[in-house]
């Protein structure tokens, strides 16, 4: 917090309602800014039975609720239409002071046989830690997802379009729900796979735009 100089200054006078709310926003957006900003890295296809495939990467944000961290995602197949799929997620919200969030999901994702539409429902925490203020603490989380994928003319680009669905729980704010419109690419070559990622989200007056960059190598089948 800055100090202003001046005559009238009292060091001992009570903060007054508006440098207390200037001191508390920053820890709302914390709150309110979840997983909202993570980018997909996968397509709506499932994985053979027994076969994995992962993804790394960064992505970034411009909004109130703007982030900047990296991004793993791990997805393993249980049978020919149904994947778990997993991330962890390291980054740090884009204000003034210093500060830490990790995310962890989880959850199963179904395919259809044509492998063009899939679900998934991950859930789990999210961590928020502020270094030398109030923390955010835990939000749990259960994000359900709809993909629709497709492939045109080039067989090793494949696009994706995906809708997420945010349901919260944070002790400061207690309950909210957020929805997440995205879209990706996936192109393959002989031994790397890129994505890239675009998203935006809103939240009532809080919005962000994201985008994002992973790779991986061949999944193992």
């Amino acid at each position: 917090m800055y100090r202003i100089n001046s005559p009238n200054f009292n060091p001992n006078q009570k903060p007054t309602v508006t440098t207390k709310l200037l001191k508390y926003i920053p820890i709302l957006l914390l709150a309110t800014s979840c997983t909202i900003a993570l980018p997909e890295f996968q397509t709506a296809e499932s994985l053979q039975p027994r076969g994995y495939a992962g993804a790394v990467g960064g992505y970034s944000g411009r909004g109130l609720n703007a982030s900047t961290g990296g991004l793993g995602v791990f997805n393993y197949g249980l049978t020919e239409q149904l994947d778990l799929t997993s991330s962890l997620s390291i980054s740090r919200l884009n204000i003034e002071q210093d500060n830490i969030r990790i995310s962890m999901l989880a959850g199963p994702k179904w395919s259809t046989k044509s492998g063009t539409w899939a679900l998934s429902v991950p859930g789990g925490a999210v961590y928020t830690e502020t270094f030398n203020d109030i923390d955010a603490s835990y939000t749990y989380v259960l994000t359900p997802t709809l993909y629709k994928s497709w492939k045109y003319q080039n067989p090793n680009l494949t696009y994706t379009f995906f809708t997420r669905s945010e349901f919260a729980y944070n002790y400061i704010r207690g309950r909210w729900f957020s929805v997440v419109g995205g879209y990706s690419q996936k192109y393959e070559t002989d031994r790397l796979i890129h994505y890239v990622s675009l998203s935006g989200s809103t939240n009532g007056p809080i919005y962000g735009v994201y985008f994002g960059y992973g790779i991986s190598l061949k999944p193992i089948r």
